[in-house]
């Protein structure tokens, strides 16, 4: 969403909580709790179903906020932080179904929320030279991956990571259905043999996007702790 730079002291601040395209983002967040719920209940089809409808919802705020005029400080504050919310509930119960590699998910919470806690804390930084945060150094350059910032890649780079996970939670259910029930429904139509096979190729491909995203996030923040470091 495009920031306001004037702020309307007579507009009904309740009327833009509840416009339209903000409306949708507190559906997005009823959502993301109900699948929290479903995933302690180990209902694990239902939390992806309700997950993923929360994270579809994500495309069209934004374009409702434009074509209705109804852009806000408010809709920017939810685009911002219900992305990152949403990664934080995806990783956490990833690895708790996974616990071989809950580590790595509990990586990705820490990475996301220290890059959120640094740009909190350097828009609190009161001093005005911060010609230290820009200009080139070794790892921005480093960082700087040519097929991570590709625009005919970019949706890959943006949704790869969330297919990957949703199909790995998919997977999950599939290999722990005891009950058989939506094995046997899949059955009618496919062999499971073809679907854990597609499912394979689905995670060889969108789990690379995954872990270049994780890469490039990590080292970008090591160049921004660098960044601090050299700005005392």
């Amino acid at each position: 969403m495009t920031t306001h730079n004037v702020t309307n002291i007579n507009v009904n601040g309740w009327s833009v909580v509840f416009n339209v395209p903000n409306t949708l983002c507190w559906i997005r967040i009823v959502l993301m709790f109900v699948s929290i719920r479903y995933f302690g209940q180990q209902k694990y089809l239902l939390f992806a179903i309700f997950h993923t409808v929360s994270g579809f919802l994500d495309s069209f705020d934004g374009i409702l906020a434009r074509s209705l005029n109804q852009k806000s400080l408010l809709g920017e504050y939810f685009e911002y932080i219900l992305d990152k919310y949403a990664h934080f509930i995806m990783y956490a119960c990833i690895g708790l179904l996974y616990q071989s590699y809950i580590v790595y998910f509990f990586f990705e919470i820490a990475l996301e929320l220290w890059t959120t806690m640094f740009d909190s804390h350097i828009r609190a930084i009161s001093r005005t030279d911060k010609s230290w945060l820009h200009g080139p150094t070794f790892l921005s350059t480093t960082c700087s991956v040519s097929i991570y910032h590709s625009p005919n890649l970019r949706l890959l780079n943006w949704y790869g990571p969330d297919i990957f996970h949703t199909v790995l939670v998919l997977r999950y259910i599939l290999i722990n259905d005891n009950k058989k029930n939506l094995t046997r429904y899949i059955q009618r139509y496919i062999s499971l043999d073809t679907v854990y096979l597609i499912m394979k190729c689905v995670l060889i491909f969108t789990g690379f996007f995954a872990i270049l995203r994780t890469s490039i996030t990590s080292c970008f923040l090591f160049d921004n702790l660098y960044r601090l470091g050299r700005g005392n």
